[in-house]
């Protein structure tokens, strides 16, 4: 009776067995499995898909002129950098040579004042010679756009003026330049040398000199 038992038993599981072998897994969604990204990659390439062939040449038409753009606008760039680079190049090299050749030039200013006192024929014409070779040097400063800053009769302004004492003329107007000590020079508003001056004004009081006993 057991060994009948067992057997239905065994044939019983056997369709179990067989059925569970023949299981079919579940297919699988692709669709859900997939990124935000691809899923903008597929929307964009149906997009490019749909476009007609006019609409491409317009986008790769605009494509070239920003690019176009960009490139001009990059060279107008470098040429500004580059036109202001050769200005203070050139701009160094003549406050180098002005520096050099003042002090010259301030001689010949003291040589013609000084032969511009005397009467003797022969240091009146040395003088011309002087003051002829003083102009031509003056008009090189002004080719290489060197120019001296006015000063005589002018207020005193210290961004191009040095003081170098006061005027003790009681006549003399306050603030106001009375003698010129050394010329000063400016290329392009820029000042190479200042003028040394005399400024009008009330000079100090001394002790002893204020009248109180």
């Amino acid at each position: 009776m057991s060994k009948s038992k067992n057997k239905i038993e065994e044939v019983s599981d056997e369709p179990t067995e067989a059925a569970a072998d023949e299981a079919v897994e579940p297919p699988t969604d692709n669709s859900s499995t997939e990124s935000p990204a691809d899923q903008d990659t597929e929307a964009q390439d149906d997009t490019e898909a749909s476009k007609t062939p006019q609409q491409k040449l317009a986008e790769e038409r605009d494509k070239l002129q920003s690019q176009l753009q960009r490139t001009l606008a990059d060279l107008q760039n470098f040429r500004k950098r580059r036109a202001q680079e050769m200005t203070d190049v050139r701009r160094a090299a003549i406050e180098a040579m002005a520096a050099d050749l003042l002090p010259v030039l301030d001689n010949f200013h003291l040589a013609t004042t000084i032969g511009s006192s005397t009467g003797d024929e022969a240091t009146r014409s040395m003088q011309e010679g002087l003051e002829m070779v003083r102009g031509m040097l003056e008009s090189v400063f002004e080719r290489y756009g060197v120019q001296e800053i006015p000063a005589d009769g002018t207020r005193f302004n210290p961004l191009v003026h040095e003081a170098v004492g006061i005027d003790p003329d009681p006549e003399a107007e306050a603030g106001v330049v009375t003698q010129i000590i050394q010329r000063g020079y400016s290329i392009d508003g820029k000042v190479i040398r200042p003028t040394r001056v005399m400024v009008g004004g009330t000079p100090p009081v001394t002790a002893g000199e204020d009248g109180d006993s």
